[in-house]
C-alpha cells in the first residue's frame, strides 16, 4: 500500500513494536483548544455516561475520526474494524488511590480466552490533558498481553520490572492490546486526570497487511521478533514468546506471513558482555512510554 502513509497507517517497524510491547501512542492532529473543550465538557457533565459516551460527548468523534488514529486502528485491526458497545470515562481526582494490576474482562468470554497470538481487540485511551508522573498515569507492563494470570494473583503485585507509565501530551491516544496488564496509579497532584476509554474489534481476517508494508523490511522485522524481549521474561520463556510473536504477525499479515521456525538466532557472534542482564538494566532505566 504505497499511498498508505497519507492515511496515517503504521509501518512494519511500528507494527512489530506493537506485537512486542502491546501498545502504541498516537498524537492526533487536533488543535489544543479542541482538547480544552473536551475537558470543559467533562467538567460540566452531571454524571458519568458509562457506555453512552458518544451520545453525551459527540465531540469525541473528532478523535476517533482523526487520520492518525484511524490509520493506527486500521493497521492493527484491519479495514473494517468497529467500535464495540461500551466505554468509560475515567476521572481520577487528587488523592485518588491506585488500582491493582489487572487485565480487562471480556464480555461473554472466559478469563483464559485471551489472544496470545493475535490482535482481535484493542483498548483506546484518550487523555485530553497533559499527564505527568504525579497525576496518576496509567502504568503498563510491556509484553504482558501474552501472559495469562488470575485476577486473584495479580492484586498482590505492586511494582514490576519493566513497567512503563503513560506520561503523555494533551490529546494523546494510547492504543493497547486488550489483554495487556495495566493499572491506574495514584493521583498525587492537585489536578483531575481525565481519560476516555473505548474497546474496538477486528471483524475480519486480513488477506494482506492492512498497514504500510514494505516486503524488504521483513528481515529486520524478523530480527526484532526473534531478538527483543521485554524485561519481565525469564530466559526459559524466550522461545515461547518468540513463537507467539511470529504467530501474531502471521495472523494479521496475510500474504506477508513468515516461516514460524528460524535458526538464525541460534548462530552468530556471542552476546556482548552482560548479555540479557545488561539489556534488562538498560530497559529499567527507561520507564516512560514512548
Amino acid at each position: 500500500m504505497t499511498s498508505a502513509s497519507n492515511l496515517g497507517l503504521l509501518n512494519d517497524d511500528q507494527v512489530a513494536s506493537f506485537i512486542i510491547n502491546g501498545y502504541i501512542i498516537v498524537e492526533p492532529d487536533l488543535a489544543a483548544d479542541y482538547h480544552e473543550s473536551i475537558i470543559s465538557a467533562l467538567r460540566e457533565m452531571p454524571e458519568n455516561p458509562g457506555g453512552h459516551i458518544v451520545e453525551a460527548l459527540p465531540e469525541i468523534i473528532g478523535v476517533l475520526e482523526d487520520p492518525k488514529v484511524k490509520g493506527a486502528l486500521t493497521s492493527l485491526l484491519g479495514q473494517k474494524y468497529v467500535r464495540d458497545p461500551g466505554g468509560h470515562i475515567h476521572m481520577n481526582p487528587p488523592l485518588t488511590r491506585g488500582q491493582p494490576w489487572h487485565q480487562d474482562e471480556r464480555f461473554g468470554r472466559g478469563h483464559q480466552d485471551r489472544d496470545v497470538d493475535h490482535i482481535r481487540q484493542l483498548m483506546f485511551m484518550y487523555y485530553p490533558q497533559d499527564v505527568d508522573a504525579e497525576m496518576g498515569p496509567t502504568v503498563l507492563l510491556p509484553g504482558s498481553h501474552r501472559r495469562i494470570s488470575s485476577p486473584e494473583s495479580m492484586v498482590t503485585l505492586v511494582n514490576l520490572r519493566g513497567q512503563a507509565f503513560s506520561i503523555v501530551k494533551a490529546g494523546s491516544v494510547l492504543l493497547t492490546h486488550y489483554d495487556i496488564w495495566h493499572a491506574a496509579t495514584g493521583n498525587k497532584s492537585d489536578r483531575v486526570r481525565y481519560m476516555i476509554k473505548f474497546p474496538l474489534s477486528r471483524t475480519q481476517e486480513n488477506n494482506e497487511p492492512s498497514w504500510n508494508h514494505d516486503p524488504t523490511s521483513l528481515p529486520a522485522v524478523r530480527q526484532r521478533l526473534d531478538g527483543e524481549h521485554p524485561s519481565l521474561l525469564s530466559r526459559n520463556e524466550y522461545e515461547t514468546d518468540h513463537a507467539l510473536r511470529v504467530r501474531t504477525w502471521n495472523n494479521i499479515a496475510g500474504t506477508a506471513a513468515m516461516p514460524l521456525q528460524s535458526g538464525e538466532h541460534l548462530g552468530g557472534p556471542w552476546p556482548v558482555s552482560g548479555g540479557a542482564t545488561t539489556a534488562s538494566r538498560q530497559r529499567r532505566d527507561m520507564p516512560q512510554l514512548g
